[in-house]
């Protein structure tokens, strides 16, 4: 009977190794693009907070629109950004777990904790790649489209507070039923760094595949 190559047991633990500082490698950088988006999201989250503050108060003065009607007008909106929020940290957090437990187990190969004959490793590095591809697309398409309704509705309330005191009810009203009907996509800063980070994928991915080259 053929003897099956084992990681541990045929010196093939530099390729776990390569693989590892490679996976980790990627996990750093596309978590740290994360963090810089979701920190530009909460930014627009706050500016977005204080013109309908500035709005709240024109409005009332000028236009007698009591406060807790203003609320009331703005509160899908409000509700939607704080349910996208959530969701976003959520996924980021599961990501960042799931990550994780993949590079526990990597290791645990590496220190020969966990028994992983060659065959069956390919498979699993394969199907690891793939998964973290998958990951990746899911996240950036959620952060890309809540940054896409951030900055409508932060658009919608600038043209507002432009107006100073000439701002009325009407118009209020007529932007929050606007952000209802539009989704209109934009590039801005957290489109830039999501398309870099598209870029990272392609270079750490190529990387990838020339390790994996090596022994398959």
């Amino acid at each position: 009977m053929k003897e099956e190559k084992t990681i541990q047991g045929n010196g093939y633990k530099y390729i776990v190794d390569h693989i590892l500082n490679s996976y980790e490698t990627r996990v750093k950088v596309v978590g740290e693009v994360m963090q810089k988006t979701t920190a530009l999201l909460r930014r627009l989250s706050e500016e977005q907070a204080e013109m309908a503050s500035h709005l709240r108060d024109v409005l009332a003065k000028k236009e007698s629109l009591r406060k807790r009607d203003f609320d009331s007008l703005l509160k899908d909106t409000v509700l939607r950004s704080l349910d996208k929020e959530k969701e976003v940290n959520e996924v980021l957090e599961s990501f960042q777990k799931e990550q994780g437990d993949i590079i526990a187990r990597f290791r645990n190969i590496l220190t020969g904790n966990e028994k992983v004959n060659l065959s069956d490793f390919r498979a699993l590095s394969k199907e690891i790649l793939e998964r973290l591809d998958r990951r990746e697309k899911e996240i950036s398409d959620l952060l890309r489209s809540f940054h896409i309704e951030q900055e409508e509705v932060a658009a919608s309330l600038r043209k507002l507070v432009e107006k100073g005191d000439r701002v009325r009810t009407k118009d209020f009203k007529a932007v929050i039923e606007s952000l209802k009907l539009r989704r209109l996509e934009r590039g801005g800063e957290v489109g830039q760094l999501l398309n870099a980070l598209g870029k990272v994928q392609d270079e750490v991915k190529l990387r990838w595949e020339k390790v994996l080259a090596g022994y398959v």
